[in-house]
């Protein structure tokens, strides 16, 4: 096509000339989170956990959602297309990264076996809406939705907090940090707007501690009419290796 070849597009990892941002074969080299997982938080685990629901990680923890899954461990490589999503303004890589999360939907029984979703994106703070032009979460969300045929809504909002960034936080500061950095958007909260649907998957980037997806769904659980609340983010990350 002509565009093709006055906007020739190339692979983000391998540089490649393609019809893709992401080519196949750097796809499919991007290191999954390694099974078994934890069928609850999504974390790997070694196999010889006592309940499959619960490891050690999230024993004796309160999270909210039901279940939460990742397409990728913490590599070089999607490390580099996370950070060029969410801080150098590449908002196109987000359509390879929804088609990742796609099929994640595909191999995740809880999603696959049930058609009543709905899609959250978490909620970015003002400042950085104004500063990157869009939401991460939300570019995501929006794309995984045209490519599963799923609604969006969007029921919460940032707060700003005292803290600039996660990043340095311990596990209990995050937890406490998120708790207040995320409310309900005051339609929902009154009612007056409903979710499209019974069950709710929130979108992310990554997830780390579980503290934002926990405090996430912790306020969609709370919406009427809501039965189940997952979570999917693209890149699955150790508190100390990412914000």
């Amino acid at each position: 096509m002509l565009i093709s070849w006055l906007y020739p597009r190339y692979c983000e990892l391998c540089h490649r000339q393609g019809e893709s941002d992401l080519c196949g074969e750097c796809a499919e080299k991007l290191k999954r989170v390694p099974l078994p997982i934890c069928l609850h938080c999504g974390s790997p685990v070694d196999g010889g956990e006592p309940d499959a629901h619960s490891c050690a990680r999230c024993r004796g923890r309160s999270l909210a959602f039901d279940f939460a899954r990742s397409c990728c461990a913490r590599t070089d490589q999607c490390l580099q297309l996370i950070y060029g999503l969410k801080y150098h303004r590449s908002n196109y890589l987000a359509r390879p990264l929804a088609g990742l999360l796609s099929r994640l939907w595909d191999e995740t029984p809880e999603l696959a076996d049930e058609e009543n979703w709905c899609l959250v994106p978490v909620p970015s703070e003002r400042r950085h809406l104004m500063g990157r032009g869009y939401n991460q979460a939300e570019e995501l969300a929006r794309l995984l939705g045209k490519m599963r045929g799923l609604p969006m809504c969007s029921p919460l909002r940032r707060l700003k907090t005292d803290a600039e960034s996660q990043t340095h936080l311990s596990a209990g500061e995050r937890k406490r940090n998120a708790l207040a950095a995320y409310v309900l958007r005051s339609s929902f909260a009154t009612g007056k707007k409903k979710l499209p649907a019974p069950c709710a998957v929130i979108v992310d980037d990554v997830y780390t501690t579980g503290a934002t997806a926990h405090a996430c769904a912790r306020l969609v659980k709370k919406l009427p009419g809501v039965q189940r609340v997952g979570v999917l983010t693209v890149m699955r990350a150790g508190r100390r290796e990412f914000a």
